[in-house]
Protein backbone atom coordinates (compact mmCIF):
# COMPACT_ATOMS: atom_id res chain seq x y z
CA UNK A 1 0.00 0.00 0.00
CA UNK A 2 1.27 3.18 -0.61
CA UNK A 3 1.99 5.65 2.06
CA UNK A 4 -0.16 8.69 2.48
CA UNK A 5 1.13 11.84 1.17
CA UNK A 6 -1.15 14.34 3.51
CA UNK A 7 0.23 16.07 7.09
CA UNK A 8 -1.57 16.96 9.41
CA UNK A 9 -1.75 20.54 8.78
CA UNK A 10 -3.29 19.24 5.44
CA UNK A 11 -5.75 17.18 7.08
CA UNK A 12 -6.83 19.33 9.82
CA UNK A 13 -7.55 21.74 6.95
CA UNK A 14 -9.90 19.85 5.28
CA UNK A 15 -11.42 18.95 8.05
CA UNK A 16 -12.34 22.12 9.49
CA UNK A 17 -13.99 22.41 5.84
CA UNK A 18 -16.88 19.71 6.51
CA UNK A 19 -20.41 21.47 7.34
CA UNK A 20 -20.87 21.85 10.93
CA UNK A 21 -23.84 19.09 12.76
CA UNK A 22 -26.55 20.89 14.64
CA UNK A 23 -28.66 18.96 16.57
CA UNK A 24 -31.76 21.03 17.88
CA UNK A 25 -33.70 18.86 20.12
CA UNK A 26 -34.30 18.82 23.56
CA UNK A 27 -31.35 16.53 25.77
CA UNK A 28 -34.60 15.03 27.30
CA UNK A 29 -35.98 13.80 24.86
CA UNK A 30 -32.54 12.40 22.99
CA UNK A 31 -32.46 10.59 26.94
CA UNK A 32 -36.18 9.14 26.32
CA UNK A 33 -34.94 8.08 23.06
CA UNK A 34 -32.42 6.22 24.46
CA UNK A 35 -34.09 4.65 27.04
CA UNK A 36 -37.07 3.63 24.99
CA UNK A 37 -34.26 2.06 22.69
CA UNK A 38 -32.87 0.33 25.76
CA UNK A 39 -36.05 -1.23 26.83
CA UNK A 40 -36.60 -2.57 23.68
CA UNK A 41 -33.13 -4.57 23.60
CA UNK A 42 -33.97 -5.60 27.55
CA UNK A 43 -37.44 -7.48 26.19
CA UNK A 44 -35.82 -8.82 23.19
CA UNK A 45 -32.66 -10.17 25.48
CA UNK A 46 -35.64 -12.20 27.27
CA UNK A 47 -37.80 -13.25 24.60
CA UNK A 48 -35.25 -15.37 22.42
CA UNK A 49 -34.08 -17.39 25.49
CA UNK A 50 -37.87 -18.33 26.60
CA UNK A 51 -38.60 -19.58 22.67
CA UNK A 52 -35.24 -21.66 22.94
CA UNK A 53 -36.27 -22.96 26.38
CA UNK A 54 -40.22 -23.59 24.77
CA UNK A 55 -38.28 -25.12 21.88
CA UNK A 56 -36.56 -27.26 24.45
CA UNK A 57 -39.38 -28.35 25.95
CA UNK A 58 -41.34 -29.53 22.84
CA UNK A 59 -38.16 -31.65 21.82
CA UNK A 60 -37.93 -33.02 24.59
CA UNK A 61 -41.69 -33.87 25.03
CA UNK A 62 -41.16 -35.66 21.26
CA UNK A 63 -38.52 -37.53 21.79
CA UNK A 64 -38.97 -38.86 25.43
CA UNK A 65 -41.71 -41.48 24.19
CA UNK A 66 -39.30 -42.41 21.32
CA UNK A 67 -36.30 -42.99 23.97
CA UNK A 68 -38.77 -44.73 26.67
CA UNK A 69 -39.22 -46.80 23.43
CA UNK A 70 -35.85 -47.51 22.29
CA UNK A 71 -35.06 -48.42 26.05
CA UNK A 72 -37.50 -50.79 26.25
CA UNK A 73 -36.06 -52.21 23.07
CA UNK A 74 -33.08 -52.38 24.18
CA UNK A 75 -33.73 -53.89 27.57
CA UNK A 76 -35.90 -56.72 25.12
CA UNK A 77 -32.60 -57.05 23.09
CA UNK A 78 -30.87 -57.40 25.94
CA UNK A 79 -33.37 -59.93 27.51
CA UNK A 80 -32.91 -61.83 24.26
CA UNK A 81 -29.66 -62.47 24.44
CA UNK A 82 -29.33 -63.44 27.54
CA UNK A 83 -32.09 -66.11 26.54
CA UNK A 84 -30.35 -67.63 23.77
CA UNK A 85 -27.21 -67.74 25.77
CA UNK A 86 -28.95 -69.46 27.97
CA UNK A 87 -30.60 -71.18 25.29
CA UNK A 88 -27.64 -72.21 23.59
CA UNK A 89 -25.56 -73.46 27.28
CA UNK A 90 -28.40 -75.66 27.67
CA UNK A 91 -28.56 -76.96 24.33
CA UNK A 92 -24.50 -77.56 24.38
CA UNK A 93 -25.27 -78.81 28.10
CA UNK A 94 -27.78 -81.34 26.72
CA UNK A 95 -25.93 -82.32 23.86
CA UNK A 96 -22.89 -83.20 26.13
CA UNK A 97 -25.23 -85.20 27.95
CA UNK A 98 -26.74 -87.02 24.85
CA UNK A 99 -22.85 -87.91 24.30
CA UNK A 100 -21.98 -88.79 27.54
CA UNK A 101 -25.08 -91.17 27.48
CA UNK A 102 -23.95 -92.48 24.09
CA UNK A 103 -20.77 -93.32 25.61
CA UNK A 104 -22.36 -94.55 28.68
CA UNK A 105 -24.06 -97.12 26.51
CA UNK A 106 -21.24 -97.74 24.31
CA UNK A 107 -19.46 -98.48 27.44
CA UNK A 108 -22.73 -100.88 28.34
CA UNK A 109 -22.69 -102.84 25.12
CA UNK A 110 -19.01 -103.11 25.06
CA UNK A 111 -19.59 -104.69 28.26
CA UNK A 112 -22.38 -107.22 26.05
CA UNK A 113 -24.90 -106.74 29.06
CA UNK A 114 -27.33 -107.36 26.52
CA UNK A 115 -30.07 -105.02 27.62
CA UNK A 116 -32.77 -103.42 25.18
CA UNK A 117 -31.76 -99.70 25.62
CA UNK A 118 -28.27 -100.98 24.97
CA UNK A 119 -29.05 -102.54 21.87
CA UNK A 120 -30.99 -99.54 20.79
CA UNK A 121 -27.92 -97.23 21.59
CA UNK A 122 -25.50 -99.34 19.39
CA UNK A 123 -27.50 -98.64 16.45
CA UNK A 124 -26.63 -94.74 17.39
CA UNK A 125 -23.28 -95.73 18.24
CA UNK A 126 -21.72 -98.10 15.60
CA UNK A 127 -18.59 -96.84 14.46
CA UNK A 128 -18.68 -95.95 10.86
CA UNK A 129 -16.05 -98.09 10.22
CA UNK A 130 -17.82 -101.18 11.23
CA UNK A 131 -20.87 -99.95 9.60
CA UNK A 132 -18.60 -99.87 6.54
CA UNK A 133 -17.10 -103.51 6.84
CA UNK A 134 -20.58 -104.75 7.60
CA UNK A 135 -21.32 -103.39 4.00
CA UNK A 136 -18.73 -104.57 2.55
CA UNK A 137 -18.88 -108.26 4.12
CA UNK A 138 -22.49 -108.17 2.58
CA UNK A 139 -21.75 -107.13 -0.60
CA UNK A 140 -18.82 -109.88 -1.09
CA UNK A 141 -20.91 -112.02 0.22
CA UNK A 142 -23.80 -111.39 -2.01
CA UNK A 143 -21.59 -111.44 -5.05
CA UNK A 144 -19.89 -114.45 -4.25
CA UNK A 145 -22.50 -116.50 -4.72
CA UNK A 146 -21.54 -120.25 -6.54
CA UNK A 147 -21.46 -120.98 -9.79
CA UNK A 148 -22.15 -123.97 -9.87
CA UNK A 149 -25.64 -126.54 -9.32
CA UNK A 150 -26.05 -128.05 -5.78
CA UNK A 151 -28.32 -130.73 -4.24
CA UNK A 152 -29.88 -128.13 -2.28
CA UNK A 153 -31.07 -126.08 -5.52
CA UNK A 154 -33.36 -129.14 -7.02
CA UNK A 155 -36.33 -128.84 -4.37
CA UNK A 156 -38.85 -128.76 -7.39
CA UNK A 157 -36.25 -127.95 -10.14
CA UNK A 158 -34.48 -129.95 -12.60
CA UNK A 159 -31.49 -129.16 -13.90
CA UNK A 160 -30.80 -129.32 -17.57
CA UNK A 161 -26.85 -128.86 -19.15
CA UNK A 162 -25.84 -127.33 -22.90
CA UNK A 163 -23.01 -127.61 -24.28
CA UNK A 164 -22.31 -124.58 -25.69
CA UNK A 165 -19.19 -123.33 -27.86
CA UNK A 166 -17.67 -119.97 -26.99
CA UNK A 167 -17.12 -117.33 -29.91
CA UNK A 168 -13.43 -118.60 -30.94
CA UNK A 169 -15.22 -122.05 -31.35
CA UNK A 170 -11.59 -123.12 -29.36
CA UNK A 171 -13.98 -124.74 -26.27
CA UNK A 172 -17.42 -126.00 -25.39
CA UNK A 173 -18.62 -124.81 -22.22
CA UNK A 174 -21.42 -126.79 -19.95
CA UNK A 175 -24.08 -124.29 -18.90
CA UNK A 176 -26.62 -125.36 -16.41
CA UNK A 177 -30.15 -123.64 -16.07
CA UNK A 178 -32.98 -125.02 -13.73
CA UNK A 179 -36.46 -125.37 -15.02
CA UNK A 180 -39.61 -126.31 -12.95
CA UNK A 181 -40.42 -130.35 -12.72
CA UNK A 182 -43.14 -131.27 -15.15
CA UNK A 183 -44.22 -134.79 -14.42
CA UNK A 184 -46.40 -135.02 -18.35
CA UNK A 185 -42.60 -134.28 -19.85
CA UNK A 186 -39.52 -136.03 -20.43
CA UNK A 187 -36.24 -134.17 -19.35
CA UNK A 188 -35.63 -134.13 -23.24
CA UNK A 189 -38.87 -132.82 -23.71
CA UNK A 190 -37.88 -129.98 -21.25
CA UNK A 191 -34.44 -129.72 -22.61
CA UNK A 192 -36.07 -129.04 -26.33
CA UNK A 193 -38.25 -126.08 -24.71
CA UNK A 194 -35.70 -124.76 -23.15
CA UNK A 195 -33.14 -124.33 -26.33
CA UNK A 196 -34.63 -121.13 -27.56
CA UNK A 197 -34.77 -119.73 -23.81
CA UNK A 198 -30.81 -119.24 -24.03
CA UNK A 199 -28.90 -116.02 -23.67
CA UNK A 200 -25.67 -117.34 -24.96
CA UNK A 201 -24.70 -113.81 -26.67
CA UNK A 202 -25.39 -112.18 -22.89
CA UNK A 203 -23.15 -114.92 -21.33
CA UNK A 204 -20.27 -114.08 -23.90
CA UNK A 205 -20.67 -117.58 -25.61
CA UNK A 206 -21.38 -118.58 -29.45
CA UNK A 207 -25.10 -118.01 -30.26
CA UNK A 208 -26.06 -121.51 -31.08
CA UNK A 209 -29.09 -122.79 -30.01
CA UNK A 210 -31.80 -123.92 -30.56
CA UNK A 211 -30.34 -126.42 -33.05
CA UNK A 212 -31.21 -126.70 -36.67
CA UNK A 213 -32.92 -129.33 -36.78
CA UNK A 214 -36.32 -131.77 -35.53
CA UNK A 215 -35.60 -134.31 -33.17
CA UNK A 216 -37.58 -137.59 -32.00
CA UNK A 217 -36.65 -139.27 -28.86
CA UNK A 218 -37.29 -143.07 -27.90
CA UNK A 219 -37.26 -143.00 -24.20
CA UNK A 220 -37.40 -147.09 -24.20
CA UNK A 221 -34.51 -147.22 -26.47
CA UNK A 222 -32.59 -144.08 -25.46
CA UNK A 223 -32.75 -143.22 -28.78
CA UNK A 224 -32.76 -139.74 -30.22
CA UNK A 225 -32.81 -139.09 -33.91
CA UNK A 226 -31.81 -135.98 -35.31
CA UNK A 227 -33.39 -134.90 -38.65
CA UNK A 228 -31.53 -131.29 -39.94
CA UNK A 229 -32.71 -129.20 -43.32
CA UNK A 230 -31.03 -129.90 -46.29
CA UNK A 231 -29.22 -126.47 -45.38
CA UNK A 232 -27.88 -127.20 -42.36
CA UNK A 233 -24.91 -125.22 -40.55
CA UNK A 234 -23.26 -128.28 -39.04
CA UNK A 235 -21.30 -129.28 -42.62
CA UNK A 236 -19.52 -125.71 -43.42
CA UNK A 237 -16.10 -127.03 -42.21
CA UNK A 238 -14.32 -129.36 -40.06
CA UNK A 239 -14.76 -126.99 -36.70
CA UNK A 240 -18.52 -126.66 -37.50
CA UNK A 241 -18.27 -130.70 -37.38
CA UNK A 242 -16.74 -131.30 -34.47
CA UNK A 243 -18.55 -128.69 -32.31
CA UNK A 244 -21.62 -130.43 -33.47
CA UNK A 245 -20.03 -133.91 -32.75
CA UNK A 246 -18.99 -132.53 -28.76
CA UNK A 247 -22.21 -130.84 -28.18
CA UNK A 248 -24.49 -134.26 -29.55
CA UNK A 249 -21.99 -136.05 -26.78
CA UNK A 250 -22.59 -133.49 -24.27
CA UNK A 251 -26.85 -134.78 -24.45
CA UNK A 252 -26.04 -138.01 -24.72
CA UNK A 253 -24.10 -137.64 -21.29
CA UNK A 254 -26.34 -135.49 -19.95
CA UNK A 255 -29.81 -137.07 -20.98
CA UNK A 256 -28.91 -141.56 -20.74
CA UNK A 257 -29.01 -141.43 -24.77
CA UNK A 258 -26.82 -144.49 -26.11
CA UNK A 259 -27.53 -144.14 -29.93
CA UNK A 260 -28.16 -140.73 -32.12
CA UNK A 261 -29.92 -141.75 -35.63
CA UNK A 262 -28.67 -138.89 -38.66
CA UNK A 263 -31.54 -138.33 -40.83
CA UNK A 264 -32.05 -135.11 -43.93
CA UNK A 265 -35.61 -134.14 -44.33
CA UNK A 266 -36.83 -137.44 -43.73
CA UNK A 267 -34.09 -139.42 -45.25
CA UNK A 268 -31.86 -141.82 -43.46
CA UNK A 269 -28.14 -139.99 -42.90
CA UNK A 270 -26.12 -136.84 -43.25
CA UNK A 271 -23.63 -135.89 -45.73
CA UNK A 272 -20.41 -134.08 -43.67
CA UNK A 273 -17.40 -132.60 -45.83
CA UNK A 274 -14.85 -133.75 -43.52
CA UNK A 275 -16.74 -136.88 -41.89
CA UNK A 276 -18.76 -137.52 -45.23
CA UNK A 277 -21.76 -139.70 -45.33
CA UNK A 278 -23.21 -140.83 -41.76
CA UNK A 279 -26.55 -142.54 -40.86
CA UNK A 280 -25.34 -142.52 -37.16
CA UNK A 281 -23.65 -141.16 -34.31
CA UNK A 282 -22.15 -142.89 -31.46
CA UNK A 283 -19.19 -141.12 -29.40
CA UNK A 284 -15.87 -142.67 -29.24
CA UNK A 285 -14.81 -143.89 -25.90
CA UNK A 286 -12.66 -140.93 -24.35
CA UNK A 287 -9.95 -142.21 -22.01
CA UNK A 288 -8.93 -139.52 -18.97
CA UNK A 289 -10.50 -137.20 -16.80
CA UNK A 290 -12.17 -133.81 -16.70
CA UNK A 291 -9.53 -131.35 -15.37
CA UNK A 292 -11.73 -127.71 -14.85
CA UNK A 293 -10.40 -124.29 -16.14
CA UNK A 294 -11.57 -120.38 -15.96
CA UNK A 295 -12.87 -118.87 -18.80
CA UNK A 296 -13.73 -115.12 -19.42
CA UNK A 297 -15.52 -114.30 -21.60
CA UNK A 298 -17.01 -111.38 -20.75
CA UNK A 299 -13.82 -109.82 -19.10
CA UNK A 300 -11.47 -110.48 -16.15
CA UNK A 301 -13.86 -108.51 -13.65
CA UNK A 302 -16.99 -111.00 -14.83
CA UNK A 303 -17.88 -114.44 -12.89
CA UNK A 304 -15.42 -116.87 -14.63
CA UNK A 305 -17.29 -120.18 -16.78
CA UNK A 306 -15.61 -123.63 -15.35
CA UNK A 307 -14.33 -125.37 -18.48
CA UNK A 308 -13.29 -128.86 -18.85
CA UNK A 309 -10.60 -130.22 -20.78
CA UNK A 310 -10.02 -134.22 -20.45
CA UNK A 311 -6.60 -135.50 -19.62
CA UNK A 312 -4.99 -138.56 -19.08
CA UNK A 313 -3.49 -138.04 -15.36
CA UNK A 314 -2.51 -140.39 -12.87
CA UNK A 315 -4.30 -138.89 -10.13
CA UNK A 316 -6.78 -136.51 -8.83
CA UNK A 317 -3.14 -134.82 -7.10
CA UNK A 318 -1.54 -134.37 -10.78
CA UNK A 319 -5.18 -133.13 -11.73
CA UNK A 320 -5.09 -130.61 -9.09
CA UNK A 321 -1.46 -129.53 -10.07
CA UNK A 322 -1.89 -129.08 -13.71
CA UNK A 323 -5.03 -126.97 -12.72
CA UNK A 324 -2.66 -124.15 -11.41
CA UNK A 325 -1.54 -123.76 -14.87
CA UNK A 326 -2.85 -121.58 -17.50
CA UNK A 327 -3.93 -122.78 -20.86
CA UNK A 328 -2.91 -120.50 -23.27
CA UNK A 329 -3.45 -123.02 -26.50
CA UNK A 330 -6.98 -122.80 -25.10
CA UNK A 331 -7.42 -119.04 -24.02
CA UNK A 332 -8.12 -120.40 -20.47
CA UNK A 333 -6.74 -119.30 -16.99
CA UNK A 334 -5.47 -122.00 -14.39
CA UNK A 335 -8.41 -122.28 -11.49
CA UNK A 336 -6.13 -122.75 -8.67
CA UNK A 337 -3.59 -119.77 -7.69
CA UNK A 338 0.35 -120.70 -7.67
CA UNK A 339 0.66 -119.55 -4.41
CA UNK A 340 -1.24 -122.06 -2.83
CA UNK A 341 0.05 -125.47 -1.90
CA UNK A 342 -1.53 -128.28 -0.35
CA UNK A 343 -0.99 -132.46 0.01
CA UNK A 344 -3.87 -134.52 -1.00
CA UNK A 345 -5.00 -137.78 0.78
CA UNK A 346 -7.91 -140.53 -0.56
CA UNK A 347 -9.96 -141.32 1.91
CA UNK A 348 -12.27 -144.88 1.66
CA UNK A 349 -16.34 -144.24 0.75
CA UNK A 350 -14.99 -141.75 -2.08
CA UNK A 351 -13.54 -138.80 0.28
CA UNK A 352 -11.15 -136.82 -0.76
CA UNK A 353 -8.80 -134.51 1.72
CA UNK A 354 -6.84 -131.60 0.47
CA UNK A 355 -4.63 -130.11 3.02
CA UNK A 356 -3.09 -126.62 2.72
CA UNK A 357 0.96 -125.43 3.96
CA UNK A 358 0.97 -122.98 6.21
CA UNK A 359 2.57 -120.76 3.77
CA UNK A 360 -0.73 -121.03 1.97
CA UNK A 361 -2.70 -117.66 2.23
CA UNK A 362 -6.67 -118.77 1.80
CA UNK A 363 -9.03 -115.82 1.83
CA UNK A 364 -12.55 -115.75 2.04
CA UNK A 365 -13.03 -113.96 -1.51
CA UNK A 366 -14.58 -114.56 -4.89
CA UNK A 367 -11.91 -115.94 -6.67
CA UNK A 368 -11.00 -118.36 -3.91
CA UNK A 369 -14.63 -119.31 -3.69
CA UNK A 370 -14.51 -120.58 -7.69
CA UNK A 371 -11.33 -122.35 -7.05
CA UNK A 372 -12.98 -124.17 -4.58
CA UNK A 373 -15.58 -125.07 -7.37
CA UNK A 374 -13.11 -125.90 -9.86
CA UNK A 375 -11.34 -128.00 -7.49
CA UNK A 376 -14.71 -130.26 -6.42
CA UNK A 377 -16.32 -130.51 -9.84
CA UNK A 378 -12.74 -132.14 -11.13
CA UNK A 379 -13.33 -134.23 -7.78
CA UNK A 380 -16.65 -135.39 -8.90
CA UNK A 381 -15.10 -136.54 -12.33
CA UNK A 382 -12.63 -139.05 -10.11
CA UNK A 383 -15.34 -140.30 -8.26
CA UNK A 384 -15.10 -138.51 -5.11
CA UNK A 385 -18.57 -137.41 -3.17
CA UNK A 386 -16.97 -134.89 -1.09
CA UNK A 387 -14.06 -133.41 0.13
CA UNK A 388 -12.27 -131.34 3.30
CA UNK A 389 -10.24 -128.70 3.37
CA UNK A 390 -7.80 -128.35 6.42
CA UNK A 391 -5.43 -125.83 7.70
CA UNK A 392 -7.26 -123.01 5.82
CA UNK A 393 -6.90 -119.67 7.26
CA UNK A 394 -10.46 -119.08 7.79
CA UNK A 395 -13.56 -121.02 8.36
CA UNK A 396 -15.66 -120.31 5.65
CA UNK A 397 -15.50 -118.97 1.64
CA UNK A 398 -18.55 -117.90 1.00
CA UNK A 399 -21.28 -120.58 1.60
CA UNK A 400 -18.97 -123.15 1.90
CA UNK A 401 -18.24 -124.19 5.59
CA UNK A 402 -14.55 -125.70 5.97
CA UNK A 403 -14.77 -127.19 8.92
CA UNK A 404 -17.28 -129.30 6.95
CA UNK A 405 -17.12 -132.18 4.40
CA UNK A 406 -18.29 -130.47 1.05
CA UNK A 407 -20.23 -132.10 -1.41
CA UNK A 408 -19.23 -132.32 -4.74
CA UNK A 409 -21.14 -130.33 -7.30
CA UNK A 410 -24.67 -131.65 -9.32
CA UNK A 411 -23.65 -129.35 -12.70
CA UNK A 412 -21.18 -126.59 -13.50
CA UNK A 413 -21.92 -123.04 -14.49
CA UNK A 414 -25.12 -122.11 -13.44
CA UNK A 415 -27.25 -119.53 -14.84
CA UNK A 416 -30.24 -117.27 -14.98
CA UNK A 417 -33.10 -117.98 -17.55
CA UNK A 418 -34.87 -114.78 -19.20
CA UNK A 419 -38.53 -114.51 -17.20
Amino acid sequence: MKESKWSDEQLQELLNQLPKIKDDRDPRDIYQAIEIKMGKQKNRTWILPSIAAAAALLLLFILVPNLMSWQESADKQVELKADRSTSSEQIASENNTILEAKEEDSELIAQDKGSEEQDQAQLFTEPEAEINDEISKKTVESESSPTAVYEEDLAGKEVLTYAIPDKAAQNIVPVSVLVDENPARTKFELFEDTMSRLTEDKWGLEDYYPLKANFTYDRGNKMLTVDVPADHPYSMSSTTEILLEKVLSNIMNNLDIEKINFMTEGEIGIEFSHYGYRKEFIPENSNGNLIYYFLYPNGADSTPFLVPLREELNSIKDALLAMKKNRTENNLQASIPEDIDFETEEIQDGKLLIRFNNESEIINDESTLHAIEAILLTAKDFDFDTVKLENADVDKIGKFDLTEELKVPIAANKRDLPN
